[in-house]
């Protein structure tokens, strides 16, 4: 049953609940309010349901954990409230679980690692998320893409390395300290990794080099330390660099220059604006020549 890209509005109708044997319920992207009624969770024949895109407040009832034969649950883009319930974890045939935009509130429980079966797409993002990002994360071997950004979140687990089968790493925008650990760097899949607008601390791990997948590394907006290691240079395929507004120091490496797919002049080298790589303490006038040349042509064509 799909209802979804109307102007539905009101409580989710009544009716609903007589539909036992409903496999897939889409009432996305409509105007529908009031808390998510009893009544579906008692639909254990449903194996899609979405009510993104509503008006809904409330908290997700407990009883989630009821519809066991769930693949697909979207439940974003709405005014859901209080934390992400315990039994979420009951929902062991889950392919995607999608939450964000919501006003979400409370740690990420512990069971979320339950959903070790199938769970690829795990977006939880633009909530008030608190607390460390619990170590059964770890237990999603199989996901594809981890999105918690624009919460409140503070650490980062090192369990975050058995994700080896992530290609998406989006933890920016939450209040995550320490250092970054190096077992990200075990992550050979990734092609996006972002991690800016949080406190990391520390050096850039060296392990950084490892990800030689990655076409967005996005590590600006922290109080990172240390020089860039000049294993970046093994990011052959990066295509957007953000290190700015951190406190590095030293020289910049010459490892840089193997960087050919950046867009120069708009990632690394936009003067006299601010780059993506600058806002830092790194030591000038001794830039890598690919960064000196490009300087110099910049500057020269900007007198004609």
């Amino acid at each position: 049953l799909s209802l979804s890209n109307n102007d539905y509005s009101g409580n989710i109708p009544e009716i609903i609940g007589s539909l036992t044997k409903l496999r897939t319920l889409w009432l996305g992207s409509n105007d529908y309010t009031g808390t998510i009624p009893e009544f579906i969770m008692n639909l254990d024949s449903l194996d899609h349901l979405g009510l993104y895109g509503n008006e809904l407040t409330g908290t997700i009832p407990e009883t989630i954990g009821n519809l066991k034969k769930l693949r697909y649950l979207q439940l974003s883009s709405n005014e859901f409230t209080g934390s992400i319930p315990a039994n979420i974890g009951n929902l062991t045939n889950l392919y995607a679980l999608y939450l964000y935009g919501n006003k979400l509130t409370g740690t990420i429980p512990e069971t979320i690692g339950n959903l070790n079966e199938e769970l690829e797409y795990l977006d939880l993002d633009n909530n008030q998320l608190t607390g460390t990002i619990p170590e059964s994360v770890g237990n999603l071997t199989d996901l594809r893409s981890l999105n918690l950004s624009d919460n409140q979140l503070t650490g980062i687990p090192p369990e975050i390395g058995n994700l080896m089968n992530l290609v998406n790493l989006n933890l920016s925008n939450n209040e995550l300290s320490g250092e970054i650990p190096p077992e990200i760097g075990i992550l050979t899949n990734l092609t996006h990794l972002t991690l800016n607008d949080n406190q990391l601390t520390g050096d850039i791990p060296s392990e950084i080099g490892n990800l030689t997948n990655l076409t967005y590394l996005y590590l600006d907006d922290n109080q990172l330390t240390g020089e860039i290691p000049s294993s970046i240079g093994n990011l052959t395929n990066l295509e957007h660099l953000h290190l700015n507004s951190n406190q590095l120091s030293g020289l910049i490496p010459n490892s840089i220059c193997n960087l050919n797919n950046l867009n120069w002049s708009s990632e690394l080298i936009n003067f006299p604006s601010i780059s993506y790589i600058f806002g830092n303490k790194l030591c000038p006038p001794s830039y890598p020549e690919c960064i000196e040349d490009r300087k110099s042509t910049r500057l020269n064509s900007s007198h004609w």
